[in-house]
């Protein structure tokens, strides 16, 4: 029985890139520090299992499946993790500069400002006529 059949295609693609695309990683980095600093126990074991890796994904995609669902926890663990951070810094930085220039040049947007002198602080509209036809045609 192939098990290849049960997997939708887009899951196959999904792990055929998943497998081969990390085989490849390691393989460069692993060959490109071999011949850079030698090629130590390490090297050799990453090569090793990338070679792996790469013929485990040729020859039966769905045993890497295990695999590329811990690593997709990680990286969607890291993801959020990293958005946050990005999102919380762009917030408070655009925010922070955009409230040290606004008292810098003392303005107030949102009519905050307390002014003893007013007995009110309503703000009349400035609309048009108040017949019928502007009740039922608001927009």
């Amino acid at each position: 029985m192939n098990l290849n059949k049960t997997m939708d295609k887009k899951e196959q693609t999904n792990l055929k890139v998943f497998g081969y695309g990390l085989a490849i990683i390691v393989a460069f980095f692993a060959m490109r520090l071999g011949m850079k600093h030698g090629f130590t126990n390490g090297k050799i074991i990453a090569i090793t299992f990338a070679s792996a890796l790469a013929l485990l994904t040729a020859i039966h995609l769905p045993m890497i499946r295990p695999f590329y669902k811990v690593w997709m926890k990680g990286a969607r663990f890291i993801g959020e993790i990293v958005n946050f951070v990005l999102l919380s810094v762009i917030f408070y930085i655009f925010f922070g500069i955009a409230g040290i220039i606004l008292r810098i040049l003392r303005k107030d947007l949102l009519d905050e400002r307390i002014d003893k002198r007013v007995k009110t602080y309503w703000k009349t509209s400035r609309s048009g006529s108040l017949d019928r036809q502007s009740y039922t045609k608001q927009f």
